[in-house]
């Protein structure tokens, strides 16, 4: 988390743990929150897609999907650079849930505020629901559901 920006960052990558918990990314420190991911190519999941964006500088994000579609929509937007496929994991069913063995994954857009579009991404229904109430908007299946299932 960067709290002079109330910006969130997810990361499965090693170097990018040690450069934050280094303090070479200035700002960005650990929430204490975490939810698993599998590898890439795990079958029964999808790739998720890591995109970047230095459009809004100083201010800058990261953005993540696992739906194929948005993948490649955002890749046509000159504002965000695709970084990669970073992991995978299941999404959400149509109705929100997730299957068995599965934990709910939220995914909270701040609508822009404080100068740069953010997304957040957190397993915990409290956190959400905090979001929420700081008007963060939950994407995709609806109030209170999951955008994507985590393994346990």
């Amino acid at each position: 988390m960067n709290s002079q920006f109330d910006n969130y960052f997810v990361t499965a990558l090693a170097n990018e743990f040690l450069k934050r918990d280094s303090g070479a990314m200035a700002g960005w420190a650990r929430t204490g929150l975490q939810f698993k991911a599998h590898a890439l190519g795990t079958p029964g999941s999808f790739t998720v897609c890591r995109f970047f964006s230095a459009a809004f500088a100083p201010k800058s994000s990261h953005f993540y999907t696992p739906i194929a579609d948005e993948c490649a929509l955002v890749k046509t937007n000159p504002d965000w650079t695709f970084e990669g496929e970073v992991f995978s994991i299941p999404t959400a069913a149509p109705d929100g849930s997730c299957g068995a063995g599965t934990t709910p994954i939220y995914r909270l857009y701040n609508d822009g505020q404080g100068g740069v579009p953010n997304h957040r991404y957190t397993a915990a229904a409290e956190i959400r629901d905090q979001m929420i109430a700081a008007e963060w908007i939950l994407e995709e299946n609806g109030q209170g559901l999951a955008f994507m299932c985590a393994p346990q």
